[in-house]
């Protein structure tokens, strides 16, 4: 496995969201754990969609269609400017339908309470569309509802407003890193991500840097790269794609998640103990 990936090394491409029969990006071998260079800032384009896309109003707002009436967000609305208590985290898969809501509705659910405010969207997204059908049934059978989400197109202030960006697979991590550089060292792949907070010390998340319990624990996580070794290929870290395939796969998608999702959530919860 090579430890000297440079997501910079072929130019960003513009892309238009994903047609439906569209399959995930090609996989290559990297050092999720490498520190890479990052360069300055840009003005959010590449990733971004016209600002009167379907879902990109209120980005950090409750999923909630009556809430963001009430609070005058609408689409096309400016992003919300007052950060959360408890951090931000972003979920991102390719359509933001299927594995990203999954994960996103899943981990609001478990971290409200510590006033941790968590989005989705999508590299190529289905801008627009509801939870996939298989992911609604999975969600359903926990107690969560889903009627409200819409699927939303990544873009580079989302990356650059989240404390954590946790993706459905190591591509999708370095499509984001190379449209949104300043990302870089708070974005992983969500199985890597997990391995690296499985045992991180609750004394080492209270004095890690932040300004909040999210970006405490990013940084306690990164602290702890050299201790924990990588999965050695892209397809351990990966969470399937079941878009358009039958509930067998969606039951798959669940179980390689739920470990994951189980191990992030008790760490940041421990974040948030005195």
């Amino acid at each position: 496995m090579s430890d000297d990936f440079d997501p910079f090394a072929d130019a960003p491409r513009s892309r238009l969201p994903r047609r439906e029969d569209e399959q995930e990006p090609s996989q290559q071998s990297f050092d999720p754990w490498a520190d890479l260079p990052i360069r300055a800032s840009r003005p959010p384009h590449g990733l971004e969609l016209p600002t009167d896309a379907p879902g990109l109003g209120g980005m950090w707002q409750d999923d909630d269609a009556s809430l963001a009436l009430d609070r005058g967000v609408g689409q096309g609305s400016e992003r919300d400017a007052s950060p959360s208590p408890g951090g931000r985290i972003l979920v991102v898969c390719t359509g933001n339908v299927c594995r990203s809501p999954y994960i996103h509705l899943r981990l609001a659910s478990e971290l409200k309470s510590l006033g941790i405010e968590v989005a989705s969207a999508g590299t190529g997204a289905l801008a627009g569309w509801p939870v996939d059908p298989g992911s609604v049934a999975l969600l359903d059978a926990a107690g969560i509802d889903s009627t409200a989400f819409r699927a939303r197109q990544l873009t580079v202030d989302m990356v650059e407003d989240a404390d954590l960006v946790l993706t459905a697979t190591r591509a999708h991590r370095r499509a984001v890193v190379q449209e949104a550089p300043l990302g870089l060292r708070k974005t992983f792949a969500l199985v890597d991500f997990a391995d690296l907070v499985a045992d991180v010390e609750r004394r080492d998340i209270a004095t890690a840097p932040g300004e909040n319990l999210v970006s405490r624990l990013v940084a306690a996580a990164g602290a702890r790269r050299h201790l924990v070794r990588a999965r050695p290929g892209d397809e351990d870290a990966d969470i399937v794609d079941p878009f358009k395939r039958d509930d067998t796969v969606f039951r798959q998608m669940q179980q390689q998640l739920d470990g994951p999702l189980t191990t992030i959530i008790t760490s940041v919860r421990a974040s948030s103990l005195p």
